[in-house]
């Protein structure tokens, strides 16, 4: 600044006085205002959107946990979902189950019959290599090894029976449920490594006698048949062994496995009706794993009936063991329902609510960009 002007600046301050608008007052007030309205609604607005994400995270866990809708009697879920992990229960009494098959995680599940809700249980003595769950064709109970031992779980009470291994059974290699859940088929090894089975009575003595193949698979309940697993994806017929060892095939519908497929027994539902987990190739009608019923060979082709019983199973070649009791009566309609959709049951804390919460979070940027769009056009105006 020159000397010149300095000196004029000062002489005019010292002559003349300053007489401010009195609306400047009033702008100024207004502005203030209007600034800490706009402050309080972008607060307002950011709770909002962070309560409206949690408010619709507990609606969602309220309506899972309050829909409670039970099945008397109990039956299959519409529905097999690989739960991933959940927290391992170590009250083994969960009651009677429908599913039971290892997860991703290498956790033993169960699915209650008469809920559908999923159950990570703390199993003693689980091998290492998470060996067979044989789950009991009623529901009941359920099995497994370690070794050569044998464990029996009562699901209702929670109690379990331990079978130690011995010279004839040195290491189990499967587990299979005779019908009626009163008898366990083993196969293995003996303390020489030869090949060894047997049948292991879990609810008594009782039962007719089993033929020799029945260590093959899983007898029928008349003792007439026993369903083998078909594990090349191109068979073209479900396997099945008479007392005398002679193999005997059921035909797959060439309609649905154009290229064949791959069946594994489950159980028995009836003396005459095969519950199984199949293995469509690509170009079938019901790719992929997925859980059937259908005749066994012996009957009539005129009485010959496949169904499709569920789709939705994992995905990832893991066995399941099936309460194959479930499966209701056939009514001789194609509509009728052999499954139940539970709905959504998984336990909330092992939803994926992430979704949520970044809406929350992208709503509550969405708002401040706003306010602070509004906040620079209308903060300097009357």
């Amino acid at each position: 600044m020159s000397t010149d002007l300095r000196e004029e600046l000062d002489a005019l301050a010292r002559t003349q006085t300053f007489s401010p608008d009195p609306s400047l007052w009033d702008r100024g007030r207004r502005a203030r205002r209007r600034g800490q309205v706009l402050a309080v609604a972008a607060v307002l607005a950011i709770l909002a959107s962070v309560g409206g994400a949690a408010a619709l995270v507990s609606t969602d866990r309220e309506l899972r946990t309050a829909s409670g809708e039970e099945v008397a009697g109990g039956a299959i879920p519409s529905r097999i979902q690989d739960p991933g992990e959940l927290g391992l229960e170590p009250d083994l009494a969960v009651g009677p189950a429908s599913v039971a098959f290892f997860s991703s995680v290498a956790q033993p599940v169960v699915i209650g019959a008469t809920d559908g809700r999923y159950h990570a249980l703390d199993l003693p003595d689980l091998s290492a290599d998470r060996g067979p769950l044989a789950l009991s064709p009623d529901g009941l109970h359920l099995a497994w090894r370690n070794r050569g031992g044998i464990h029996v779980l009562d699901l209702e009470d929670g109690t379990s029976s331990y079978y130690p291994g011995d010279d004839e059974h040195a290491d189990v290699t499967t587990l299979e449920w005779v019908p009626g859940s009163r008898r366990l088929l083993w196969t293995g090894e003996d303390r020489r490594g030869a090949s060894s089975g047997g049948v292991l009575p879990v609810a008594g003595q009782g039962g007719r006698p089993l033929p020799t193949s029945a260590l093959r698979g899983i007898p029928s309940p008349t003792g007439e048949l026993v369903a083998v697993a078909s594990p090349r994806t191109d068979e073209d017929a479900a396997t099945f062994v008479d007392p005398g060892g002679r193999t005997i095939g059921r035909v797959l519908p060439a309609d649905l496995y154009p290229e064949g497929a791959s069946v594994t027994p489950l159980g028995w539902a009836t003396d005459h009706l095969v519950v199984a987990q199949a293995y469509g190739p690509p170009g079938s009608y019901v790719e992929g794993q997925h859980l059937v019923l259908f005749t066994s060979p012996e009957r009539p082709r005129s009485e010959w009936t496949y169904r499709i019983v569920a789709r939705d199973i994992p995905q990832n070649a893991v066995p399941l063991s099936i309460a194959v009791d479930l499966i209701p009566d056939l009514d001789g309609t194609s509509s009728q329902a052999l499954t139940h959709d539970f709905g959504d049951v998984l336990a909330p804390d092992q939803r994926d609510i992430s979704w949520i919460i970044g809406l929350g979070v992208a709503a509550a940027i969405a708002v401040l960009l706003g306010l602070r769009w509004l906040w620079r056009r209308f903060l300097p105006r009357v």
